[in-house]
């Protein structure tokens, strides 16, 4: 009976019919954590090669959020993030992105088909993503919330702990802002860019990470070459350290 109170109002996926709504999870950039880096390398994203928080959201056919699930550190992956929930659908499918590539362990999962590697997907693989993408309602409701709210695109540096008051007020001013003003496939490409320029924050902190590394290599060998000059001119100093060792890594 559910089921059909639900096709009647018209909440149902274009392509899909036997979703309840799709789930894709938000990244958000923060501050580096004061901590040490046992800790707060958590918050690291290696998607992003940055520090960030995540959350996931559920939003169903007519563009409204339904769910938010508490904020989780930027190393957890979409997978995770779906099964930190603590309650399931058994009898409605989930629509969901490439990285929930597992979650039809727990549910009726639809997720994109993921190309092989060295191979193609094939024309009915590729036209069966095409309408699972059609159908993701999530990617818009995300450039709307990430538009209309500066705080949930800009870095964030406020406390962590008040985070998830945050962003759950921001997804429940959205849907009131979608009420209105139904989600558009400009609000995913709007979120589409929020997401480019993250990669390219992740990317050129990497370049330049990698540059102070190499750097830092070019001074250690002129140190060792100097300390071995002065050893086969007959002087050495027990204080000359280089403490450097290979495994060592610069997080930035």
């Amino acid at each position: 009976m559910f089921e059909m109170d639900y096709a009647v109002a018209g909440l149902q996926f274009e392509t899909h019919k036997s979703a309840l709504y799709a789930v894709d999870v938000a990244f958000q950039q923060t501050t580096a954590p004061a901590a040490f880096f046992g800790e707060k390398k958590v918050y690291f994203s290696k998607k992003h090669d940055i520090y960030g928080h995540t959350a996931e959201v559920s939003v169903a056919p007519n563009g409204l959020a339904v769910n938010v699930t508490d904020c989780a550190v930027g190393s957890m992956s979409d997978f995770e993030m779906f099964t930190f929930r603590e309650k399931f659908l058994t009898r409605w499918a989930v629509l969901a992105d490439k990285g929930c590539q597992r979650i039809q362990d727990c549910v009726r999962g639809l997720t994109p088909v993921k190309r092989p590697p060295h191979g193609l997907l094939t024309m009915e693989q590729e036209v069966a993503n095409a309408e699972l993408s059609s159908d993701r309602v999530v990617e818009n409701f995300f450039g709307r919330l990430k538009t209309l709210w500066g705080l949930a695109s800009d870095k964030y540096a406020w406390k962590k702990e008040e985070y998830n008051m945050y962003f759950q007020t921001y997804v429940a001013l959205t849907n009131v802002h979608v009420r209105f003003n139904p989600l558009r496939s400009v609000d995913g490409e709007g979120y589409n860019q929020n997401k480019n320029r993250l990669l390219s924050i992740g990317g050129k902190l990497k370049t330049r990470a990698l540059s102070m590394k190499a750097k830092y290599r070019e001074n250690r060998k002129a140190k060792i070459q100097a300390a071995l000059g002065r050893v086969n001119s007959g002087y050495a100093s027990e204080d000359f350290d280089i403490g450097y060792k290979e495994a060592d890594d610069i997080l930035y």
